[in-house]
């Protein structure tokens, strides 16, 4: 774990993970949005479930996915948070609710530039970013800078 920046009272914080069982939110009890660059490593529609199931049950909700296969990551998060509120009343449903978006073939350029400014919504004003690296990749690098700039005001 590393802090990307830090920004107007926002921290930015890049994780690697290859499996699932290995991530813990770095915000225990806070609420973040996440972009999870995906860099094509072997997970599985089961192993994405459980990171799913995870990012969420530890706070996520935004989950902003690129990468190789991004949608297949966003429909993970997805499917993971209706069956976990499929039943819930529409009360129940505002306080939790999850946003989704996928940005196939985007650059870590623009994927970063929608995280850092497109990911507050409703009543979430976020201070706690998380940038979710799965798998190893030649990205982390771009992908981290990408955030690093937007966060830090950086030709905006």
């Amino acid at each position: 774990m590393r802090v990307i920046a830090e920004s107007q009272g926002r921290i930015y914080i890049s994780v690697e993970i290859e499996r699932p069982d290995e991530f813990a939110s770095p915000f225990p009890g806070a609420l973040f949005p996440c972009l999870i660059w995906y860099h094509g490593s072997r997970f599985g529609a089961e192993e994405r479930s459980a990171l799913a199931r995870a990012l969420l049950e530890g706070g996520c909700r935004y989950a902003v996915c690129g990468g190789v296969r991004c949608k297949d990551w966003h429909d993970a998060v997805d499917s993971e948070f209706v069956k976990n509120h499929m039943d819930d009343p529409d009360e129940a449903l505002d306080e939790v609710h999850v946003m989704t978006t996928w940005h196939e073939n985007e650059s870590a350029d623009d994927v970063g530039f929608f995280f850092v400014l497109h990911t507050n919504f409703d009543f979430h004003d976020f201070d706690r970013y998380l940038v979710l690296h799965v798998g190893r990749g030649r990205e982390v690098e771009h992908v981290d800078a990408a955030v690093r700039k937007y966060a830090l005001g950086e030709e905006v």
